[in-house]
């Protein structure tokens, strides 16, 4: 549906409200009310409050899973895709910081929404295979368990969601640099002593 001319007004106040309430206790009301506007009116926007939902998480669960591709694609070490990794993820958060916030408290991982669950299930997939690889050539260690680590890995990295200021001192790149490296202190492989 084409959307009128206060379309990001509406995003904005959406992903505010539906962060500061949950999308489960959050109406429409609360979000016109945010908005400035009658409730009514927000249906020239969307048909729905899941609608709304779903579109305030699109751009930047689509976002990060399309710069993950990218980059578990390109030649390099399995650790210092882990350092990309999170660099992508941690910039993914800090340029839509309210509206990952409420994908990842909202949908992530929670598979009720099957395109969703997709998405999520990828994303996944896509740092195990990381993992593996490392395993693989020897840079990680043989005996990690990559479904856990990347289970471990994505957690670190979304619970930044719930703590982390991304107007704060420390830069989304530096969050992410101090999440991978405390991964990665728990996972290279180390010589025989």
């Amino acid at each position: 549906m084409p959307r009128p001319s206060r379309w990001p007004e509406v995003m904005a106040a959406a992903a505010k409200v539906f962060r500061a309430k949950g999308y489960h206790a959050a109406t429409l009301e609360d979000v016109a009310d945010e908005v400035g506007m009658l409730k009514g009116s927000l249906y020239n926007y969307i048909t729905s409050k899941e609608e709304l939902l779903f579109a305030v998480v699109r751009p930047p669960a689509e976002q990060l899973l399309e710069q993950t591709r990218a980059l578990v694609a390109a030649e390099g070490t399995a650790p210092g895709k882990v350092v990309a990794i999170a660099r992508v993820h941690a910039g993914v958060l800090a340029e839509h910081f309210v509206y990952a916030a409420v994908y990842v408290h909202e949908i992530a991982g929670m598979g009720r929404y099957p395109e969703w669950a997709a998405m999520d299930h990828e994303y996944v997939e896509l740092v195990r295979a990381v993992l593996a690889a490392g395993v693989a050539e020897g840079s990680l260690r043989a005996d990690l368990d990559v479904r856990t680590a990347g289970h471990v890995l994505i957690g670190s990295l979304n619970w930044l969601t719930r703590w982390w200021d991304p107007d704060g001192p420390a830069s989304a790149e530096e969050m992410a640099d101090r999440v991978s490296a405390t991964f990665l202190d728990g996972s290279r492989s180390r010589p025989a002593r």
